[in-house]
């Protein structure tokens, strides 16, 4: 009876090792899949890695020294979220945020060739001090698109 237990428990740990094996392969063709869906919707022409270059060319040339820190442009359901780090929330109500984050964060005009390139996609920036989660955000209108 030893021998055949024996047996047994090798078999169990064999077919255990092999469903891991499968199931990791899942997980990670399930999240292949889930960054070919992400890339796909930037190969369809809405936001390409050129416009998120160009986004974070302009803030990180708007962000410079102090204790904000740029981190990024990401294309999110067909608009482009820029990110900043700050080191403590705005001591202002939600409104004054936005209208601050819009008068002093988003591109000016003088971000001609950003603009142009981004065109009718909309731009936000986001402040957040420890998570991207919980961020304030606001639109930033395209000086080229009013005429």
């Amino acid at each position: 009876m030893t021998i055949v237990t024996a047996s047994t428990n090798k078999t169990l740990k064999w077919v255990f090792a092999i469903l891991t094996v499968a199931a990791s392969l899942t997980l990670s063709g399930c999240m292949q899949s889930n960054a070919a869906t992400q890339i796909s919707f930037d190969s369809e022409g809405t936001v390409t890695e050129p416009m998120l270059r160009s986004v974070n060319a302009a803030f990180r040339t708007t962000i410079l020294g102090g204790n904000w820190y740029y981190q990024g442009a990401q294309a999110v359901n067909g608009t482009i979220n820029a990110y900043i780090q700050i080191p403590d929330k705005l001591n202002m109500s939600r409104s004054d945020q936005e209208k601050y984050l819009q008068m002093s964060l988003c591109p000016s005009s003088s971000k001609h060739a950003m603009w142009q390139q981004i065109k009718d996609i909309p731009l936000s920036v986001h402040v957040y001090t420890y998570n991207k989660k919980h961020t304030v955000y606001a639109h930033c209108e395209n000086p080229m698109s009013k005429a």
